[in-house]
């Protein structure tokens, strides 16, 4: 017995030792890199002893709980392809140590700063990435002095030590133009100069002042002459690195190098990972498997552009990229789902910040990226717009700032952009953003609605001085639209040729466009309401339906027009068009000529703004109404469904001040739904109470401590005067049913209430 009991302790201590050292092996790790400090013989396991290059972690494949710490403040140079994937348990995690300045990687014109394939549950955190170096490999050095007695001859002197000869009297230049340029990749200690030094008519030499080499890029230009002369161009040292001259755009020297690539990647489509024609921050391709599980957090992603001398591509520069790569001939579908991007800058790239794209996948509506949320980030400057989903669902953007989307402060930039644009995605909310500074000669509205998708809203966002507009809602889109935004100047843009209706800059924008010119596709349900949209004078979009875009529900809209400037043109096709439109504000109305569905139960009174400033303030808060604005309580009350994403008959809940909206109540006029307690029976501002304010005769007036005079004037919802009438009790019997307006003048004072004649 005994002998059996210590059998079993030994096999027992055996699996336990076994069972140690197997997931000894797989114990998580932490890997601490730095190029200031390490060296890749190191263990890279303490901050004693970190690995010192990227290309030490691309040898790695990492494990499930793995972290990689880079050292704050320290620079790399080249593709950090990322290989292993975590558990969502256990994801591996990119992140800093060793201070606050965030460690840099230069993608150095490989394809990205940092590659995920194939591979999933990875966070990035804390890093600055930037991609803009030429895709060939510098390696293949040579300097002037190299390059003399062959290009250059040796100089006159210790201050020109090296000349190259552009032409010379009797070579039958005659006094042509002479366009040298060489690029230069490196410049000794102290920099270096140059000068051009040639013959004029009477075959004297002219010395021109000196001129100081720049990184890059130096073009040096001699004009024309109508005689013969010499031309030479000096330089004060041979230490110039340089890997191309050119004489009068004949290609003299080119050192071509070698395109950079990285071993085992992604073959053609993918150029080894070369970044010659594209370029990005941050890609993540699924070509093989479905990936899931990314969190990319705290970054700043900036100067995203590729090889600048290949002028077709100057724009394929994106800050990050997700790719699903999918094949439905043979089979292969891929997604990616449960992507967050907190907290996070984009700037500067020559076209989108964060692009989703799905290949192979057209015509199937069935299949897309999943569980996508982009918060607190903000995109600035981006060559093209912030961020563009493609077949995704369940998409959330909140609190992010888009500012000057479509940018053209570099020429390498697409110059053209709305802020953020979904396109064949399903359930999209966008909500609480600020839409700013949108260029472009197309689209490049604060954000637009592209085709093919289904339940998007763009809710309690800011819109302000965007080129092309506010709302634009292409076509194929099924309860799609915009509610509770504030729209400040927008839709400036001019049509280049004067052409109505066509690339002028729009309030609303309603089309059925759905990717060609032949084939036209109209939505279902598609929604404008509560929206508070500003125009000062300077300014004047257009309003404008296509004809056979659906059915298309605007209500509640407040539309406010500072009283000079021209004439805002507005056009709803009817044409299969089915419009369901009321209760909407336009002040001051003589500014705005008005289709006729858009005139329908229009009301044309002052909303009373807290705005001040006729050219617009650049403040949500502004466009708030002050407590006797005739707006309050007097929307079109949209209600009748518990489906929250049923965006026509369920309301939302809030405005965009987060005040509540009632589904009982008729709402305010706009995105501001504020207002003081309302009874159904009783209208109480300051000391005034009009009762009953529902009625179908009388109504009373009662004004605390005061026994004098009253006058009021009564006007309709749209604005027109139905008379006055003296006294504390008015009768709206000859009325007929609707909401009436009640000036109440008295002490001096005038106040409006609203009346509902039943």
């Amino acid at each position: 017995m005994i002998r059996l009991i210590s059998i079993f302790f030994i096999k027992k201590i055996t699996l336990i030792i076994f069972l140690i050292i197997l997931f000894g092996n797989t114990k998580a790790q932490v890997y601490y890199v730095s190029s200031s400090q390490g060296n890749d013989q190191n263990d890279g396991l303490s901050i004693e002893s970190p690995f010192r290059s990227i290309d030490k972690l691309n040898s790695m494949e990492f494990n499930p709980g793995d972290s990689i710490y880079f050292k704050s403040g320290d620079y790399w140079k080249g593709m950090f392809w990322l290989k292993g994937s975590g558990t969502f348990a256990e994801p591996i995690v990119v992140d800093v140590y060793g201070g606050e300045n965030r460690p840099i990687i230069d993608g150095y014109g490989y394809q990205a700063s940092i590659l995920i394939f194939n591979d999933q549950n990875i966070e990035v955190n804390g890093l600055e990435l930037y991609n803009s170096f030429s895709h060939l490999d510098s390696s293949v050095i040579t300097t002037i002095s190299s390059q003399t007695p062959n290009m250059f001859s040796v100089g006159p002197n210790n201050t020109w030590t090296n000349v190259y000869t552009a032409c010379v009297i009797g070579d039958g230049n005659n006094g042509a133009m002479q366009t040298f340029v060489i690029n230069v990749t490196n410049l000794p200690e102290g920099g270096a100069n140059y000068r051009v030094i040639r013959t004029v008519a009477n075959e004297n030499w002219y010395f021109a002042p000196a001129q100081s080499l720049s990184l890059g890029l130096n073009t040096i230009t001699v004009n024309s002459v109508d005689f013969e002369r010499t031309v030479k161009f000096q330089f004060s040292t041979g230490a110039v690195e340089f890997d191309a001259i050119s004489l009068n755009s004949e290609e003299m020297y080119f050192s071509g190098g070698v395109v950079k690539k990285l071993a085992g990647y992604g073959g053609v489509e993918n150029s080894w990972g070369s970044g010659k024609n594209v370029r990005f921050g941050i890609k993540v391709v699924a070509s093989t498997k479905d990936l899931e599980n990314f969190l990319f957090k705290n970054l700043y992603i900036h100067n995203i552009f590729p090889t600048p001398e290949i002028s077709e591509n100057i724009h394929l520069g994106y800050g990050i990229k997700l790719e699903t790569q999918s094949d439905t001939v043979s089979g292969i579908i891929n997604t990616i789902s449960n992507v967050k991007l907190l907290n996070t800058t984009i700037s500067e790239t020559g076209h989108y910040g964060f692009w989703i794209k799905s290949l192979g996948l057209n015509g199937i509506d069935s299949i897309k990226n999943n569980q996508i949320l982009v918060e607190n980030c903000n995109f600035d400057n981006t060559g093209g717009s912030g961020f563009v989903p493609n077949k995704s669902e369940n998409v959330l953007v909140q609190n992010c700032i888009f500012n000057h989307t479509g940018s053209s402060i570099d020429d390498r930039m697409w110059k053209r952009g709305s802020g953020m644009w979904p396109f064949d995605c399903k359930n999209v909310v966008a909500q609480h953003n600020k839409f700013m500074n949108a260029h472009g000669p197309m689209d490049s509205y604060g954000s637009h609605i592209d085709y093919g998708n289904e339940n998007v809203v763009f809710q309690y966002n800011y819109s302000y001085n965007n080129e092309g507009g506010f709302a634009e809602i292409l076509g194929d889109n099924i309860n799609c639209g915009y509610r509770y935004n504030i729209s400040v100047n927008d839709g400036y843009r001019e049509d280049p040729n004067g052409i109505p209706w066509n690339k002028k800059g729009k309030i609303f924008w309603v089309s059925n466009y759905c990717g060609s010119n032949t084939v036209r596709c109209p939505n279902t349900g598609t929604f404008i309401y509560n929206n508070t949209v500003f125009v000062n004078e300077t300014l004047n979009p257009e309003i404008y339906f296509w004809p056979d875009v659906g059915d298309v529900y605007v209500y509640n809209n407040l539309i406010v027009l500072s009283q000079e400037g021209e004439i805002i043109s507005t056009l709803l096709e009817n044409d299969q068009n089915e419009l369901y439109i009321s209760h909407n504000l336009f002040y001051d109305s003589s500014r705005i000529d008005l289709d006729s569905d858009l005139a329908n139960n229009a009301i044309y009174v002052d909303p009373y703004l807290l705005n001040s400033d006729y050219l617009g303030e650049n403040s949500p808060e502004a466009y708030q109404t002050q407590n006797d604005s005739p707006v309050i309580g007097s929307g079109f009350l949209i209600n009748g469904s518990a489906d929250t994403t049923n965006y026509i008959l369920h309301n939302g809940g809030l405005d965009y001040f987060g005040n509540i909206v009632s589904h009982n109540i008729p709402p305010n006029i706009g995105a501001f739904n504020g207002t003081s307690n309302v009874d159904i029976l009783a209208t109480k501002l300051d000391e005034i109470k009009i009762y009953p304010n529902v009625t179908n005769d009388f109504v009373n007036i009662s004004i605390n401590n005061y026994l004098g005079p009253i006058k009021t004037e009564i006007y309709g919802l749209s604005g027109d005067f139905m008379g006055s009438q003296s006294g504390d009790k008015l009768s709206l019997k000859s009325f007929s049913s609707g909401i009436y307006f009640c000036v109440i003048n008295y002490r001096g004072i005038k106040k409006i209430l609203r009346v509902v004649k039943l």
